[in-house]
């Protein structure tokens, strides 16, 4: 599953759009992401975005397409257009996180968005924890190919709170099965098998933004494919010697309880 990310403040904008957009279309964007960072109720502007926790509920840099492509942030937590109240609402939100692939259009709280809500999510890399004897080690994934984001296939959601009379735009990480990579990282014995975030390729990117049926949607759904992702594993990113969110959780870092199995990838 994917309940952590590493995102870019700078860089994210620079894949995020289709080939051959305009260099206007780029100033634009990248000028309405830097809008939205503004937002007071970001908890801590000066973060180095380098480990992001889900369960905070963090905003993510995100594309829709309606008229035009237009830049945005929605918080991490999928609150569907039906949620009844606030209470039900952040109770929702923690499950969430992530939408599984398989099932988006059978599942309440992901179809209407599956729909015709779809959204692309920039970061520089993810996290995933490999199971080794009976401890769990970090690893940060990323683009092989240098300073790349990964674009992640993602569903929002707009929900009113008119008791307080407030809008919540929010959004999910669509996953699917593990490729091989992944599958050697995503290990842990209590998963119903290994997972990954859904990671979009540009020649996609239109299709999922715009399609208009089921099926069309559902064919994107799938692993990326092999050789285009690179693994490290870092220091541990929670507890007591945790590095958290500093430029230190993304380094790559290694274990001697590793050195016995020989190198993990």
């Amino acid at each position: 599953m994917c309940y952590s990310i590493s995102q870019a403040k700078r860089t994210a904008y620079l894949t995020a759009l289709k080939e051959g957009a305009s260099a206007e279309e780029l100033n634009r964007l990248y000028d309405e992401w830097q809008d939205a960072q503004k937002d007071k109720s970001e908890i801590d502007t000066e973060s180095p975005m380098a480990f992001v926790n889900g369960f905070e509920h963090p905003k993510l840099y995100t594309l829709i397409k309606a008229v035009e492509l237009k830049a945005t942030r929605f918080t991490w937590g999928l609150i569907p257009e039906w949620t009844k109240d606030k209470t039900q609402a952040m109770e929702i939100r923690n499950k969430t996180l992530n939408a599984r692939g398989e099932s988006l259009f059978e599942k309440a709280s992901f179809k209407d968005a599956a729909m015709d809500k779809r959204c692309l999510i920039f970061v520089d890399g993810f996290f995933e924890y490999y199971h080794y004897k009976g401890k769990t080690f970090p690893n940060f994934i990323q683009n092989k190919e240098k300073d790349k984001p990964l674009v992640f296939g993602g569903l929002w959601s707009e929900w009113a709170d008119h008791a307080a009379g407030e809008v919540y735009q929010s959004a999910s990480i669509v996953t699917t099965r593990a490729n091989e990579l992944m599958t050697s990282i995503h290990n842990n014995p209590k998963a119903n098998g290994a997972r990954m975030p859904l990671i979009l390729e540009p020649k996609n990117f239109d299709q999922w933004l715009t399609a208009n049926n089921q099926s069309e949607v559902e064919e994107l759904i799938k692993p990326l494919p092999e050789g285009k992702l690179k693994a490290h594993t870092v220091k541990r990113l929670v507890g007591k010697n945790g590095v958290g969110d500093s430029k230190e959780a993304t380094k790559e870092f290694i274990y001697p309880d590793l050195n016995e199995q020989g190198t993990l990838f």
